[in-house]
Formats: C-alpha cells, sequence, structure tokens
C-alpha cells in the first residue's frame, strides 16, 4: 500500500467526466479529505482545491483542478473514464481496421463479417488473416499465411496490413466472436485519450446458460473480466486483457524487445501473447483499459474435455511469462503479516487466531501511523486480510494443488491430529473456497447461475487443469520461476 501526499499536476483529460469505482471511499476527518481505494489500495490526500469536487460521484474534466484530480484517480483505479453515451456511435470509421486471425473457421469469419456490416458501411475495414487453414480462404482482404505460424503472428501481418492501409486504430477480434450493438463507440473514446494504447471490452457467452459446462462458462469464463471497469495492470482485479477482442493504437504499443518481430505480439509466443502485450505496454507508460460497456459475445465450449484442455493450454503460459516479467507471474503475493492472518484463520485454532488477531492489529497500528486516520487503516488492513484469506486456498488448489495432493496422499492412513487437521482444513477449502466463487459470479440483472454444486466440481478441475498446465510449462523450462510464491514487506 502506498500513501501519496498530494495529486499530481497532469495533462487534462479528453474524457468529459470520470466516475468514481465502486470501492472507492472518501473520508472526511477534521476538515481533511482523503480517497481511498484503487488496485492496488492507496490512499490519497487531494489538495483542498480539489477536495470538494469528491462530493459527487461523477467528477467533470472541464476544468483544469478537475482533470487533475481526474487523472489521478483514474490512473490509480479510484476512477474510471465515463465513455457512455451517443456520440461516439456517429463517427467515421475510416481510420479503424478490424483484423481477424483464422485458423480453419471460415463459418465463423462469415458470421462475424455480418455482424459487423453497419461498420463496414461507415468505413471500418477488414483485414482477414488465413492463418495456414486446410481449406484457403478467398476474398479482396485476405492475408494468408501457407503454415500456421500461430494466433501471434497472424495478428502481426494484420497490423501490418492494416497500417498500409491508412489505418490507426486496430481491433483484434477473433472468428469466434461476436460483436454487440454498439460495441465499438466506447472502445473508440478510450483510445481519443493520448495516453491509451489499448482498451478491451468485456467478453460474454454468446449462448448463455445456467447449469454444468454452459452455466459455469457464462458465469466464470476465463475472458469474461468481470462487470466493472479496470485500469489494466499485474497483479491488480484485472492483471490482463485478452487479445480475443482488443482495440489498440500500435504506434503506442512498445516495440518487442530484440528486434523480436515486427510486430505488437511476441510470435515466440502461442499462448499469452496478450498478457505479455498489457505487461509490457503498461511497464513502458502505455495505459490499457477494461471497458464492459462494450459488449462481445463469444461461442464458449459446452463440453468438459474441450473446456478442460484450453484451460491446462492457459497453464502453459506460465513459464514463458516468468521468463520475460519475472515476479509479475508469482502464483501467491503476500506480505508476512497478512499471510499470518490467512493461516492463523485457516489453521481454525485458538492460537491460529490469536496469531491472526495479533498480525492483524499490529499491521492496522502501523498503518494508522503512516495514515493518521484510524478507519481508513481499518479499511486497508481489512481489506488486505480478505484478500489473503482467499488466496491461500485459491493458490494451494490452483498452481500448488499437486503439491497439496501428495500431502493428503502422504497422510491418508495417518490418524494423528495434524493429519485429520489438514484433510479437514483442505476439504473445507474446497467446498467454501468453490462456493465463494459461484456465489461471486451472480450479477444483478444478468441470468443467474443456479448450480452450485456443479459449479463447484468443474470449478476444482479448472483449477486441476490449469495446474497443469503451469507445471509443464515449469518443466518444459527446466525452471521453477513461474511457481515461486513472492513475499514483500
Amino acid at each position: 500500500m502506498s500513501v501519496p501526499r498530494r495529486v499530481p499536476r497532469v495533462v487534462p483529460s479528453v474524457i468529459p467526466s470520470v466516475v468514481l469505482d465502486r470501492r472507492t471511499r472518501v473520508l472526511r476527518r477534521g476538515g481533511v479529505v482523503r480517497v481511498l481505494g484503487g488496485d492496488p489500495v492507496t490512499l490519497v490526500t487531494p489538495a483542498p482545491v480539489v477536495a470538494a469536487l469528491l462530493d459527487d460521484e461523477v467528477i467533470a474534466t472541464d476544468t483544469p483542478a478537475g482533470a487533475a484530480l481526474a487523472r489521478a484517480l483514474t490512473d490509480r483505479g479510484m476512477a474510471h473514464p465515463d465513455v457512455r453515451g451517443p456520440a461516439a456511435t456517429a463517427r467515421a470509421l475510416d481510420t479503424v481496421a478490424v483484423v481477424i486471425p483464422v485458423h480453419d473457421d471460415a463459418d465463423g469469419v462469415a458470421a462475424l463479417l455480418q455482424a459487423l456490416g453497419a461498420d463496414i458501411a461507415r468505413g471500418l475495414r477488414v483485414v482477414v488473416v488465413d492463418d495456414g487453414s486446410t481449406v484457403p480462404l478467398v476474398g479482396r482482404d485476405v492475408v494468408r499465411h501457407e503454415r500456421s505460424r500461430g494466433p501471434s503472428a497472424a495478428r502481426n501481418t494484420g497490423t501490418a496490413a492494416a497500417l498500409a492501409g491508412g489505418a490507426e486504430v486496430v481491433v483484434y477480434l477473433d472468428a469466434d466472436v461476436i460483436p454487440r450493438p454498439g460495441w465499438l463507440g466506447p472502445l473508440l473514446a478510450h483510445l481519443d485519450d493520448p495516453r491509451v494504447a489499448a482498451v478491451a471490452p468485456r467478453i460474454v457467452a454468446a449462448d448463455p446458460g445456467r447449469f454444468w459446462v454452459r452455466g459455469y462458462e457464462t458465469a466464470r469464463s476465463a475472458l469474461d473480466m468481470g462487470p466493472e471497469p479496470a485500469r489494466v495492470r499485474a497483479r491488480t482485479r484485472v492483471s490482463y486483457v485478452p487479445s480475443a477482442a482488443l482495440a489498440v493504437r500500435p504506434d503506442r504499443l512498445p516495440p518487442m524487445p530484440g528486434g523480436a518481430g515486427k510486430g505488437p505480439f511476441d510470435e515466440r509466443m502461442r499462448v499469452a501473447e496478450d498478457v505479455d502485450l498489457c505487461w509490457r505496454s503498461d511497464r513502458a507508460g502505455g495505459v490499457i483499459r477494461y471497458e464492459p460497456a462494450s459488449l462481445v459475445a463469444h461461442r464458449h465450449r459446452t463440453t468438459v474435455a474441450p473446456l478442460l484442455t484450453r484451460r491446462a493450454f492457459y497453464g502453459t503460459g506460465a513459464a514463458p511469462l516468468a521468463d520475460r516479467h519475472g515476479a509479475a507471474v508469482a502464483p501467491a503475493v503476500a506480505s508476512p503479516w497478512s499471510l499470518a492472518v490467512a493461516v492463523g484463520v485457516w489453521s481454525a485454532t485458538p492460537l491460529g487466531t490469536l496469531v491472526a488477531a495479533g498480525a492483524a492489529a499490529r499491521a492496522w497500528y502501523r498503518t494508522r501511523a503512516l495514515t493518521s486516520d484510524g478507519r481508513a487503516a481499518a479499511v486497508l488492513v481489512g481489506r488486505g486480510a480478505a484478500a489473503s484469506i482467499r488466496q491461500l486456498p485459491e493458490a494451494l488448489l490452483r498452481p500448488y494443488w499437486p503439491l497439496t495432493a501428495v500431502a493428503l496422499i502422504a497422510t491418508a492412513r495417518s490418524s494423528a491430529p495434524l493429519a485429520r487437521g489438514l484433510r479437514r482444513r483442505v476439504a473445507t477449502a474446497v467446498v467454501l473456497e468453490g462456493l465463494w466463487h459461484w456465489w461471486s459470479a451472480r450479477e444483478p440483472g444478468r441470468l443467474p447461475v443456479d448450480e452450485p454444486l456443479g459449479h463447484v466440481v468443474l470449478h476444482r478441475l479448472d483449477d486441476m487443469a490449469y495446474g497443469v498446465g503451469v507445471w509443464r510449462s515449469a518443466w518444459a523450462a527446466r525452471s521453477t520461476r513461474a511457481l515461486r510464491p513472492e513475499l514483500k514487506r
């Protein structure tokens, strides 16, 4: 957690207004106004000249003070640009191009082109990159790879063709997605900000369901980053966005390091190339945003085997990411005090409870000394403790599940209190973490997920498949970097 003292002077925003994040709290005490929120959680003390602007959840940017405050809050994830409205739907699209990488999905391309018909009529250009399909695609705007080179290479080829045709904005859409009406305007509004390098829509189920695999994918698809906007950064609520649907300004994206490739994507990576692009862009100073006001539908998998195969494939990106981004890939991150709280709570013993309470109290005391605000300190410590309590079973049951399984097998026949306690606590975590995963996926106004038992079972299988992919990648790389937790101060 960090505690900046003042809101910095920044370039005014081109977004008319910003909206405070749902988790952001404005604290007023003794004539001092502070803002608590963001990801990671931060406490900001704005200058008195702008503090009055926090009386409303919507902050206008039409004054220097408002623009400075808006920029400071959005940079920290405490607020988000408000891009809703009809203005963007009437703009010309002659400098926008859609790139569709495809391999053996001609029907998907046809359906996507049909969905883009109205935008094409407004000037949108489409570049289809046939990445070595068995039956070659034909068309005026089709570029073909004679052999499959992977999605990164296909997107890079499409980017080069789009830029050669005069495009300034490139939107990547996979052949298995269908944009919903009004999808493009919010994305382009974000890209009007010269600091924004990329923005992603929300990817939802094209054929939503309520039960078993269809219900699980509707609620918790790996492509769906949720209903709330975010600034995309490693180790935050939205740590990356998928390239299945992504709008970018190529001139604002960082070049590949060492001349590896001629486009924004690392062609050596056939998985997690979108995560790599997000993290490289953020490190280079480009802002990436996630905008759920824009919706794109995806043909989710509806049977168990393809679902788990894909999750395992995603897991194999861990080692290549660790090689490029180091500790940003750590499967678990905790400070000593938050780890003590988590272990103490999950131990479910009087001593563990006492340790957890002591660690939380010490953290609160130190945080209060930094913030001079007991209530803010309580919120900061509470959020950190809750995140750590959730993270411990998530780590033990997802990337580290093979180690957990070995421990259970080794103690299976033991009647010692410690062994029995271990089995009981793991069983409790299996159920409680799964139910939390199910419950937190429910959204007002959306299709409910009415099968908690099936959801928990699939969630556990999902975790196991992803963990297998992580361990496979670590074995292939002969490196444990993707498996190392990080203990920070």
